[in-house]
């Protein structure tokens, strides 16, 4: 099999993308995020926003294109094996470890976000049921914590559980995919165009995406818009053709999501906010999608290290960050400084702690949804799946 090495220099990309989305929320406006300055940035804010409307539907249709090329080699019970192997295995791990530490950090900022929504958080000692008196540190918490829902999150893993569920739910539209033989004829690029307003129209008919809270018992209008982006993502792998215009149109996609971004920045949330939140996001997908086919890079031993590095720096990235934030928050900087300090410190750490704490060690690498054995060069990798995309 071919590697798409387009696909997984943009899944890179898009890692690196919510790794800065992650550090621009600190100083957004956005009050549902796990630590926050005390001033909010409109330029924050935008770029939180930008961010956030593109690149996790990028993500699902990568995943749904990732999807039926697997099934295509594989039987559905052995897919879905894997799936709950290389997702649910460290999405459990990531909430016991990572979850623990972005939990605690979060409540010693003051804040408490849950099913609940957003409130104030109640003293260390209140929730763990201890003397108000007695000093509580992060060892004090844990593993006393898991043993409370209300002190477990997910945050940003939330990603492996609805992917892993909307694999599932997809699974016989996939598998009927996956077993027709490609269609290779050329789409008529006015199709293309089609869905960004039907999307617009079902975030604002089901009130998605504003909060942004994706908890899933009650977050279903979400569950349910990413899991046409997978659809979309794996019509391509069974279409080609959908390809083949999507490179032709990327740069008048690329301005059509630049329009649709400014109606999203201009009316905020509201009904016609939420109508340019579902057509930036189409026409950011094609963006994406189109460009990456255009600039695909060679097969190198740098992008199979960084395609292999992709799930495991996605799941321990955000404790790292906001430990990182909370230090550099509060500094005399402008705010694309701190942005800037927190997003690269953020994935020097993530990477070095992949390097040497996950990467060389077989249970390591089987706890973070990784196959035990690393590839070693870019032909050693063609056969394996790409982290984000399982």
């Amino acid at each position: 099999m071919t590697r798409r090495t387009d696909l997984d220099a943009l899944r890179i990309v898009l890692c690196a993308a919510v790794i800065l989305l992650h550090a621009f929320m600190i100083f957004s406006a956005d009050p549902y995020y796990h630590i926050k300055s005390a001033q909010p940035s409109p330029f924050a804010s935008i770029a939180a926003e930008f961010l956030r409307v593109t690149a996790m539907v990028t993500f699902f249709a990568i995943a749904g294109y990732a999807a039926v090329t697997s099934l295509r080699r594989r039987s559905p019970l052995q897919f879905m094996r894997e799936r709950a192997l290389r997702l649910l295995v460290p999405l459990a791990v990531g909430i016991w470890t990572s979850g623990t530490i972005i939990k605690y950090v979060e409540m010693m900022h003051g804040r408490d976000l849950g099913l609940h929504g957003l409130r104030k958080a109640r003293t260390l000692q209140a929730m763990l049921d201890v003397e108000p008196d007695v000093p509580l540190g992060f060892f004090d918490f844990f593993p006393r914590n898991l043993g409370i829902l209300n002190l477990l999150t997910w945050s940003h893993l939330w990603f492996l559980a609805y992917l892993f569920l909307i694999s599932l739910m997809l699974l016989p539209l996939l598998l009927w995919l996956a077993r027709r033989a490609p269609n290779s004829a050329k789409l008529n690029a006015v199709v293309l165009y089609l869905p960004a307003l039907p999307l617009g129209l079902y975030v604002t008919a089901s009130h998605a995406y504003w909060p942004y809270l994706p908890n899933l018992i009650a977050d279903w209008a979400n569950f349910i818009y990413f899991a046409m982006y997978m659809a979309f993502g794996a019509a391509i792998a069974a279409w080609p053709g959908i390809e083949v215009q999507m490179r032709a149109q990327a740069p008048r996609f690329a301005v059509l999501m630049a329009l649709a971004f400014i109606g999203v920045a201009y009316f905020g949330v509201s009904t016609a906010g939420r109508v340019f939140v579902g057509v930036t996001a189409w026409f950011a997908v094609c963006t994406a999608l189109g460009f990456a086919t255009r600039y695909k890079p060679s097969a190198t031993a740098a992008l199979t290290y960084l395609t292999e590095a992709t799930l495991p720096v996605y799941i321990i990235h955000h404790a790292a960050l906001l430990l990182i934030g909370l230090e550099v928050m509060n500094l005399p900087l402008p705010v694309w400084g701190k942005v800037a300090v927190v997003w690269l410190a953020t994935i020097a750490v993530s990477l070095a702690v992949y390097h040497w704490l996950i990467r060389p060690w077989r249970p390591m690498r089987w706890l973070a949804g990784m196959s035990t054995a690393p590839a070693v060069s870019a032909r050693d990798s063609a056969a394996a799946e790409p982290a984000l995309s399982r």
